[in-house]
């Protein structure tokens, strides 16, 4: 059994995860200390199955991906590639006709709510006759 602290967690934990959360508008990801593999909100790194996942600060800008098989209870969310190589759906704060794949995409300065989907505004003002 690993020694607690004060909060149940292994000593130490408390720690980093002080330090994630200490400002709620950034963007944190996980790296594998062990294969080195980048993931998002995992508890076991998906190549190599370790529990040994590093946080890192993401610098929060990305790219809008294309959605597939979408339910209307999804219909707000987008998948987005992250300049670090990870993907998070992200709800995009932006005129409807430019928001479309391929559009560049920085996180918003609103904060991030743990168990809600961050929000992503877009990197440059569309006009309406960019619209397809």
């Amino acid at each position: 059994m690993f020694p607690t602290g004060s909060t149940g967690l292994p000593n130490g934990t408390s720690a980093v995860l002080a330090d994630v959360s200490a400002d709620e508008s950034e963007l944190y990801f996980q790296r594998c200390r062990w294969c080195n593999t980048i993931a998002f909100q995992r508890l076991l790194c998906p190549t190599c199955g370790s529990t040994d996942l590093a946080p890192e600060l993401s610098t929060g800008e990305g790219v809008i991906s294309v959605r597939r098989g979408v339910s209307a209870a999804q219909s707000d969310l987008w998948p987005v590639h992250m300049a670090e190589g990870f993907v998070v759906r992200c709800r995009v704060d932006g005129p409807p006709h430019a928001v479309r794949p391929g559009v560049r995409v920085r996180l918003a300065q609103d904060p991030v709510v743990p168990g809600r989907r961050p929000v992503v505004r877009l990197c440059e003002e569309a006009t309406i006759d960019t619209w397809y």
